[in-house]
């Protein structure tokens, strides 16, 4: 889910941190609806951006029109007579993707305990955690979105999230995005992934759990294709998510004229692997993964109400997770794990929320060591610094314009190839309508 486009609304409405979902004294039975809600982000961009053959930074300038970033949801809620809330929702990409669904889960609420979230959705510690303030929408550092001009995202996300696929979240009632209360207090969350699947159209076709070999569902339940070759989920040969299991808490409070987020979350794997090589019906065979890829997170939002509606926010975070650097290539060969660090810190001022009129000014910084990198090999980078710049208008409700500017700096750990390095230079400019 691509949610960072709604931070210059979302962390500044009502008391410029918690937006309260407040329902009425008395609850009353409603029968089930579909209502729709989305966004739609249109941008373009001018770039410098390069890799490097032997250290020589290959500059490939460009000028676009940005990938468009849009999403359609469909809402499905009812209220039944004992006061039980019950729903869905399913996310349509608004442009061609490999997951034309983005999101499709149920929900149940109750005011006094809790939600329970079944389906494909992102997992507790993406929809918790506070960190830097978004310099520039949709390229933040919490979560960027399909049309960051940024090579590399600059993630505070788990690498090993499981984020979009068949799982469940458990929540209790305190929180800003359920039940009656004000959104202040202490809320904690629970995810469980058994299997790193999104939906059923990457099950039940490939027996030997590769793109030119079909065959029946037994091998290939828990191999679904998370990911390509240079991402930390893998193939459909290796690097599918299994038994994955977080935490996250946040704690939300104001204190006079400052509004406090605080957050944390732990997270904890099983990555597996497979063969290149089939046998029969059974598919490829197991090969040596890695259990217990653990991972933890830190991060924080203060907000501070200057007054007449202006706000300025402050915020960083840190985050620790095993992941893997070198995949094993057979039985006899034990995968590389390394330990991705990362830390982000910002700060965004704005002059009225999120009224028609208001301003807002903001910077943004992400470092990371053992990064995961952009070569083929999946080898683990040496570090990486990002640093972003932006301004917004905010032309009416729902409407958002932004200008922004951002250099990415990946320097690769093999210093004798040093296939992976380059350096990129963006500027970007466009709309956000949330709807």
């Amino acid at each position: 889910m691509k949610k960072t486009l709604l931070l210059q609304t979302a962390l500044v409405a009502a008391a410029g941190l918690f937006v309260a979902d407040v329902a009425s004294a008395q609850v009353k039975a409603e029968p089930i609806s579909v209502s729709l809600g989305g966004f739609m982000e249109q941008n373009f961009k001018i770039q410098d951006k390069g890799t490097s053959a032997n250290t020589t930074q290959a500059n490939e300038s460009s000028m676009t029109f940005g990938r468009p970033n849009t999403e359609i949801w469909f809402n499905i809620r009812a209220v039944l007579d004992n006061g039980l809330k019950v729903g869905g929702r399913v996310e349509l990409e608004g442009a061609t993707y490999g997951d034309q669904i983005d999101e499709s889960y149920a929900w149940f609420e109750n005011d006094s305990y809790g939600r329970i979230e079944v389906g494909s959705t992102d997992r507790v510690s993406s929809k918790m955690n506070y960190f830097a303030p978004a310099a520039i929408p949709g390229i933040g550092t919490t979560a960027p979105a399909e049309a960051s001009a940024a090579r590399i995202s600059p993630l505070m996300w788990y690498r090993n999230s499981g984020n979009d696929v068949q799982g469940i979240n458990v929540y209790t009632a305190s929180n800003r995005y359920f039940g009656s209360k004000v959104g202040k207090g202490l809320m904690l969350g629970v995810s469980y992934v058994p299997d790193g699947c999104e939906d059923d159209s990457v099950l039940g076709t490939v027996t030997a759990n590769n793109d030119t070999t079909t065959g029946a569902l037994s091998n290939a339940l828990s191999s679904c294709g998370q990911g390509a070759g240079t991402s930390p989920f893998g193939t459909k040969t290796s690097g599918n998510l299994k038994d994955q299991i977080q935490f996250a808490g946040n704690y939300l409070e104001s204190f006079g004229s400052f509004d406090v987020a605080l957050f944390a979350s732990y997270t904890r794997t099983n990555v597996e692997q497979r063969g290149t090589v089939v046998t029969g019906v059974t598919g490829n065979p197991y090969l040596k993964g890695a259990n217990g890829l653990a991972g933890y997170a830190l991060g924080t939002t203060i907000t501070y109400n200057v007054g007449d509606g202006s706000t300025v926010q402050v915020g960083g975070g840190y985050r620790n997770e095993e992941v893997f650097a070198v995949r094993a290539a057979g039985a006899s060969v034990n995968p590389v794990i390394g330990t991705e660090t990362a830390y982000t810190a910002g700060i965004k001022y704005l002059t009225n929320g999120a009224a028609a009129g208001s301003i807002g000014i903001g910077a943004d910084w992400w470092t990371g060591s053992n990064v995961v990198g952009a070569g083929s090999a999946n080898v683990a980078g040496s570090d990486m610094d990002y640093y972003g710049l932006g301004l917004t208008y905010q032309l009416a409700a729902g409407i958002l314009l932004y200008v922004g500017a951002g250099i990415v700096d990946y320097t690769d750990q093999l210093p004798a190839t040093k296939t992976g390095d380059y350096k990129q230079t963006f500027g970007q400019t466009g709309f956000v309508f949330n709807f």
